[in-house]
């Protein structure tokens, strides 16, 4: 009985299979050139690709609020505290806290600030170590010679800049954004945030996430409280005139005061009266001032979000890069692949010819 046309014979198969061994035998130079050839480039990729140190920090917010007995208690006096607290409730809903941390601005201000703060002599910002060790001077110096000593150390945060600075942060701040940058919720239905720099520079690493997490806190409670406070401030400022005015009306009063006038005199009696009514009307404004800003200030404790630092890098930092090893080990066998993939594209073709 004889096998159908389209029957493939298993002596067929370990022939082709002996047939390919023996091909490969007689290209082992070649193959053996392609295995070389991916250890080279492993070599290669391992040495071109610069050192990634990660530095990682860790923080959790806990959200205060003036809740609804203090702002019912705030309405029974005849306050609407609502008016005053700020409409910023939701400004850091969400995924929003996350793009301002990567936002240009507080970026920005921590590369100004110095690498040594508390060493007045050296005066490099980590702009200046960035722009040093990311390969960005590197690709610009050739340019110019403004590129080649561009510094940002005489740069005070908040102060104008160059033209060519202010182009050279904007890139340094994409550069960042992009490969440098990693800004995630370790959940996401958690309320931990994680903020990890990777550079080839382990200072550098460590002082950028440590300083962004500072400067995001700040500003984060600052817009948290920030119309809150300067309401307090302004009613406090209008509580302090009301006291001084009291406090001359008080003496007035004393002075206009008349014993035993003479019953033929009575009219002298109502510079007293109009003093002492202008003195009730003004004790009961200041006490409502004062009532106020003690609300407010009730308010603005409750309110104030707390910043808890749950973790910060701490040196020696661990290269994130791969080993030389694991590089050359992926070198060769890609080399080994593609070599056999070369080749059994070769035997088939001469096959089919």
């Amino acid at each position: 009985m004889s096998l159908p046309n389209n029957t493939v014979a298993l002596t067929d198969i370990i022939a082709s299979a002996k047939n390919f061994i023996k091909f490969i035998q007689s290209k082992l130079k070649l193959l053996g050139l392609l295995i070389v050839l991916g250890g080279v480039l492993g070599l290669a990729y391992y040495f071109i690709t610069s050192p990634k140190y990660q530095a990682t920090a860790t923080f959790i917010v806990e959200e205060k609020s003036s809740g609804s007995g203090l702002a019912g208690m705030a309405g029974q006096l005849g306050f609407d505290i609502s008016s005053l607290t700020g409409g910023n409730a939701g400004l850091f809903d969400g995924d929003n806290i996350l793009e301002i941390i990567k936002s240009r601005n507080i970026i920005e201000s921590v590369l100004l600030s110095k690498v040594e703060i508390a060493d007045s002599a050296n005066n490099k910002t980590l702009a200046d170590l960035y722009y040093e060790t990311s390969g960005l001077k590197n690709k610009l110096e050739g340019k110019s010679n403004e590129l080649a000593n561009l510094n940002f150390s005489s740069i005070k945060n908040g102060a104008a800049h160059s033209i060519l600075q202010d182009s050279v942060l904007y890139m340094m701040i994409e550069k960042i954004n992009k490969d440098n940058l990693n800004v995630q919720r370790t959940n996401k239905k958690g309320s931990i945030i994680s903020i990890s720099t990777n550079s080839a520079n382990p200072q550098f690493s460590k002082l950028f996430s440590e300083r962004l997490l500072n400067e995001t806190s700040e500003m984060y409670i600052k817009i948290k409280v920030g119309n809150l406070s300067s309401n307090i401030n302004r009613l406090q400022n209008k509580a302090d005139s009301l006291q001084a005015l009291l406090n001359r009306t008080s003496y007035q009063s004393a002075a206009l005061n008349t014993f035993d006038a003479n019953e033929a005199y009575k009219s002298s009696a109502v510079p007293e009266e109009m003093s002492q009514r202008d003195k009730l009307v003004l004790n009961t404004l200041y006490a409502e001032v004062v009532k106020n800003v003690e609300i407010l200030r009730i308010s603005l404790i409750n309110q104030k979000p707390i910043i808890q630092v749950l973790d910060l890098p701490k040196f020696p930092l661990v290269n994130q890069q791969k080993s030389f090893l694991i590089i050359e080990l992926l070198g060769l066998l890609a080399g080994l692949v593609i070599g056999l993939l070369y080749l059994l594209l070769a035997y088939t073709g001469n096959n089919k010819s």
